[in-house]
């Protein structure tokens, strides 16, 4: 994901130039974006780049359904707008390029600062618009500021810029500003000197709201074969404060629907489209994962009533289609299945709308023989006349159904990091509610860290597994001790947290961190675009408050079998007794067994995510774990007579 969506709320007290920052629940964007670092900076992009057309022909469009991540090489010149389906509020359709500041390689900018600096930039390849003299070419496109994102400030800005190659330059032809404090929406049209000035009642009103362009490309600069245009963000970063994971992203600008043709007029803004808009859905009532063999003893009560598309039509007149779903497994052990709409969908001109299947006579086949399976959820438009499909690219989306271990609120992707932070949050908690649908044995908990460009300070935090008081947070049933948030290498993923006892629960439970003796946020990933914020909770007045903020934290509580990160090990037994000292450790650790008969046992030591380390025979003598990084490790010791147990270290350096 490169982009960040934030929505911070922050008090500041100020006092001269110091700035105290209060203890609050706090959402933080991201200062680095992981879908964007996983992949070599703009590989691939380049790579299909060569293979386009150096010269574009009329007409050129693009709603950013096509492609994700970034935008389509075969239009695009640069990789620096971020292509997604999740950053904005009811776009025209499905997928919008944003434009904030992080640059293509997911880092915020190296020039940025809280005064507004040149960020991202969308150009288009070089288009052929030799057609001198004619005054029907125009360029029209969608615009949102904000969406789900940071909005943008006074200062901050978005400019459309057409290149002439005749005077060798970028011309500046229309900009917006956007002033959150007064709901003001400014653009200016530079081809006529005009400004319009867009007010709204409230903030929302205008930062979830897309705005349509339409501007003329005139003239001997532009009607040639070598016409450019591109989109430019100033941004401006957030105010900083001595607290980790505060300045991070911002200043977000959604992009769609872009349309550059001839034959038309400063009037033609209607778009004869019926479109898929949002992303599907998980088909589960509450989650949008659950363990397999929780959902093989419950099958239909876990499923949801209705499968749904959300659907937008562009046009001025009524618009008509057929929605379908296909649900296929990606194990291959089941045959495709086709679901049909219970009606056509019928959309009034500009209407937006979800079309459902109810009362879906559908459950998820169960096989006791898999510990796991993943089922391909396809819902599409089939246009109820051929007229209706010149753009049939954007009438597709695709969800992912999940069935593993874990029960999840959110799907696999921190817009935001979230934490507790300021003064008197020290030993802040944080709690989120779960239910399980059997009993069964909770074995630990994966939990999303987000990155931070400063990642240098050693973290301590609690893992706590609480029951249910009436709704909040109840008693402690079980502490994991001085757990230490994993160094980058670790990092913009789910770590596993593993229990070393078995925790039995049943119904309502509640599993979270606790922070120790750190003003400074976790930084845990926040899902946006999952609202369970009734789920979450969180404590450093010794009185549980649930959350304002619309999301989910990534916590993820894991079931069932023991989870043994080394494949090939045997079951644990928990008769094996011994010691490890110190822990957490530095260059050195000391394993103590209480037979006192070291020559039969061997030790390995391995991470969280199943990659052993180090191994070796105990003799009584310390073990060098110098070259380990800083981190979370577990060490498992084995007898010849079949004996093991695992126990966690934290080696810091």
């Amino acid at each position: 994901m490169k982009k960040i969506i934030l929505n911070i709320i922050i008090i500041f007290l100020f006092a001269g130039n110091l700035i105290t920052l209060h203890g609050q629940e706090h959402l933080s964007g991201l200062q680095i974006n992981p879908e964007l670092q996983n992949l070599e900076p703009g590989r691939a992009f380049k790579s299909l780049r060569k293979s386009a057309k150096a010269v574009l022909d009329l007409p050129f469009i693009d709603d950013f359904a096509k492609t994700t991540t970034y935008p389509d090489p075969e239009l695009w010149m640069d990789s620096l707008a971020f292509v997604n389906i999740t950053y904005s509020v009811e776009p025209p359709s499905i997928g919008v390029a944003t434009l904030d500041a992080i640059n293509a390689n997911g880092n915020i900018y190296s020039n940025a600062s809280n005064d507004a600096f040149a960020a991202d930039t969308l150009t288009s390849r070089i288009i052929n618009l030799n057609y001198p003299g004619d005054n029907t070419i125009f360029l029209s496109f969608f615009y949102q500021p904000g969406g789900l994102g940071d909005t943008p400030e006074k200062n901050d800005s978005l400019l459309l810029e057409f290149y002439s190659e005749n005077l060798k330059t970028w011309i500046k032809v229309w900009s917006a500003s956007f002033s959150a404090k007064d709901s003001l929406l400014k653009e200016y049209y530079s081809f006529d000197d005009t400004s319009i000035n867009i007010k709204g009642d409230t903030l929302t009103d205008l930062k979830t709201v897309f705005q349509q362009v339409i501007v003329p490309v005139q003239g001997e600069n532009f009607l040639n074969d070598t016409f450019q245009f591109r989109f430019r963000n100033y941004a401006s970063l957030s105010v900083e404060t001595d607290y980790e994971g505060m300045t991070s992203n911002s200043d977000h600008w959604n992009l769609d629907f872009i349309r550059l043709d001839k034959n038309r007029s400063i009037n033609d803004t209607i778009i004869n489209d019926i479109t898929i808009n949002q992303p599907m859905h998980s088909l589960l009532n509450d989650y949008e994962a659950i363990p397999w063999h929780h959902y093989g003893v419950i099958y239909s009560d876990a499923m949801i009533d209705t499968i749904s598309v959300f659907c937008k039509n562009l046009s001025d007149i009524q618009q008509s289609s057929i929605s379908r779903y296909e649900i296929t497994d990606t194990k291959g052990l089941y045959s495709p299945i086709v679901l049909t709409g219970n009606n056509d969908i019928s959309l009034a001109p500009f209407q937006y709308a979800s079309f459902s299947r109810l009362l879906l006579d559908y459950t998820f086949p169960y096989n006791i023989n898999i510990d796991s399976i993943v089922f391909k959820i396809k819902g599409y438009l089939e246009p109820a006349t051929v007229s209706d499909s010149v753009y049939n690219w954007n009438d597709t989306t695709t969800f992912y159904q999940k069935f593993f271990n874990y029960y999840a609120f959110d799907d696999g992707t921190a817009e935001n990091g979230y934490g507790i932070v300021g003064l008197g949050t020290e030993n802040a908690m944080v709690s989120m509610q779960f239910d399980s649908y059997i009993e069964d044995t909770l074995r630990g908990v994966q939990l999303y860290f987000n990155n931070l460009a400063n990642n240098s300070q050693t973290k301590y935090f609690k893992i706590h597994v609480w029951d249910d008081n009436n709704g909040k947070p109840g008693n402690i049933i079980y502490t994991l001790e001085n757990q230490v948030v994993p160094k980058n290498n670790q990092l913009n993923k789910f770590v596993l947290f593993l229990f070393d006892e078995e925790i039995i629960v049943q119904n309502k439970f509640y599993i979270g961190w606790q922070k120790q003796n750190s003003p400074d946020m976790l930084n845990v990933g926040y899902d946006v675009n999952r609202n369970n914020k009734d789920k979450l909770f969180y404590n450093f007045t010794n009185q549980w408050k649930q959350s304002e903020f619309d999301g989910t934290v990534m916590l993820r509580p894991m079931f069932g079998h023991e989870i043994n990160t080394i494949t090939s090990a045997k079951k644990i037994k928990r008769d094996l007794r011994y010691n490890v000292f110190p822990n957490p450790a530095n260059d050195y650790l000391q394993i103590e067994i209480d037979q006192n008969n070291y020559s039969n046992y061997q030790y390995s030591i391995f991470d969280s995510f199943g990659r052993i380390h180090k191994t070796g025979y105990l003799n009584n003598a310390p073990i060098n774990i110098s070259n380990l990084d800083s981190g979370i490790y577990f060490i498992k010791v084995n007898s010849e007579n079949g004996e093991n147990s695992t126990k966690k270290i934290i080696v810091i350096h």
